[in-house]
């Protein structure tokens, strides 16, 4: 049994280290690449770049269902960007709350006869609607259906502006978000044809009609430790992987894709649980059929904006469920890039950690915990391996941390000194009760995803008031 027990020690134990050296070198990777976009920012002139004639126009799509909460706020950071040209599209998705009322207040709304053309599958649109105080901006009523992929297609048959961006109806933007991504756009046009870019959590940021007066930061540890993933994910991970044109996902909260690839594309599918991750493999997919033009899927370090995140567990385990499902969802259904030379480094250095990790990562980690309950039962149990395994496990996580705070702080002093040490400090502890919650979490979803569910619940949000 001692020699079954060490081999079973070592199989696991290779699978974490393998995993924890991977990690160190995405977070590397996104160190360097970190470092070239801040020189790139450096070099920027955004201030030419506002007043430029030649400015590229864009879409803003807002797909909205019962956000009475943050619709305000969200749309107010919308209209105060610094960016000369772009048109506004929210399109309500059959709300049941004062989502609708809130944005009449702001935008006087006016009943609008327009044809258009149905190129994208976006349900039924029941009214449009033209804001009399804005002339650039347009409020669409739909039925409820095909999630929000219909949403969003909905905005996409009515958008005409070269570049779509799409932000959550809960996403409040930084001033000069758009400034800054499009700025890199204008740098090759002709091959970036999608683009994302870090973004944080709004809890208990003081915002007003939305602008962002106060950041603090929250030091509830449930909040703390999102924080924290967000930084080791946009710039630890997603960064590193833009480095190699191997970026796996736009994320939905702020996402920017041209517009004729997402023609090309067929918009946006209502087949899988979300949308965002599927649509960046189907555009790697084109980035492989249109392999002489080049194209590019980047992901950039500035802090575009702020997103509400979880405040309980229960929120976050139906968060992280629904994304856990659509990985599986979407590595299932593209599982013939994975290995496949084809598809380059997205093939060979992102989908092995998402079918290692993200995919396979829940059956480790649950078998782990009950191989070692068992070993704990029959006696042959040691706590001296254990206690070096997971001090090995802490050191790892603070040092990926480190480098992917220290990465994102070089391009932007967002959090104060002492919320850095409290992140580094939660880090070292995050193996003994947030990542049991997030493996609870994948275990659900990947539960789920066997059943064949494919709901896009919303998770259960904290009543707010805006400023």
């Amino acid at each position: 049994m001692g020699k079954f027990s060490s081999l079973i020690f070592i199989f696991f134990f290779s699978y974490f280290f393998f995993l924890s050296i991977f990690y160190l070198f995405l977070a590397f990777l996104g160190f360097v690449e970190g470092r070239k976009r801040s020189w790139e920012s450096q070099e920027e002139d955004y201030p030419l770049a506002y007043l430029s004639s030649n400015a590229i126009s864009v879409s803003i799509i807002i797909p909205a269902r019962n956000e009475e909460d943050w619709i305000t706020d969200s749309l107010f950071s919308v209209l105060n960007l610094n960016y000369p040209k772009f048109e506004v599209i929210i399109v309500n998705d059959d709300s049941k709350d004062k989502t609708f009322e809130n944005m009449d207040k702001i935008l006087q709304l006016k009943p609008l006869d327009m044809p258009y053309v149905k190129h994208y599958q976006d349900g039924i649109i029941q009214r449009i609607f033209k804001s009399a105080k804005y002339p650039n901006v347009m409020v669409i009523n739909k039925n409820k259906g095909l999630k929000k992929a219909g949403a969003v297609n909905a905005g996409l048959n009515f958008a005409k502006n070269e570049y779509v961006c799409v932000v959550d109806a809960d996403t409040v933007l930084e001033q000069d978000a758009m400034l800054k991504v499009m700025a890199h756009i204008g740098r090759d046009p002709d091959r970036i044809i999608g683009i994302g870019s870090y973004f944080g959590l709004a809890n208990d940021l003081l915002i007003k009609e939305g602008r962002i007066l106060k950041k603090r930061f929250s030091f509830n540890p449930l909040i703390a430790y999102q924080n924290l993933e967000y930084v080791r994910s946009f710039i630890g991970n997603r960064l590193g992987w833009s480095k190699y044109n191997a970026m796996p996902i736009v994320s939905g909260g702020f996402s920017m894709w041209r517009r004729d690839i997402l023609y090309e594309l067929g918009g946006f599918s209502a087949d899988f649980t979300c949308e965002d991750i599927e649509f960046t493999f189907r555009a790697h997919d084109y980035l492989v059929k249109n392999k002489d033009k080049r194209y590019r899927i980047v992901m950039l370090p500035y802090s575009v904006g702020w997103t509400e995140g979880p405040s309980n567990i229960k929120s976050l385990i139906s968060q992280r469920s629904r994304w856990q499902r659509v990985t599986d969802e979407t590595i299932a259904h593209y599982k013939y890039m994975i290995f496949n030379p084809r598809f380059g480094a997205f093939a060979f250095l992102t989908l092995p950690y998402f079918f290692l990790y993200e995919v396979l990562g829940v059956f480790f980690e649950t078998a782990s915990i009950i191989l070692m309950g068992l070993g704990w039962l029959q006696g042959f149990f040691d706590w001296q391996v254990f206690l070096l395994f997971v001090i090995f496990m802490a050191l790892t996580q603070a040092i990926t941390t480190i480098i992917s705070l220290f990465s994102f702080l070089r391009i932007q002093r967002l959090f104060p000194a002492y919320y850095v040490v409290y992140l580094i400090i939660l880090s070292l502890f995050e193996s003994f009760w947030y990542r049991w919650i997030i493996a609870a979490a994948k275990l659900l979803g990947t539960y789920t995803f066997l059943a064949g569910v494919k709901d896009q619940n919303q998770y259960q949000r904290a009543s707010r008031q805006s400023t």
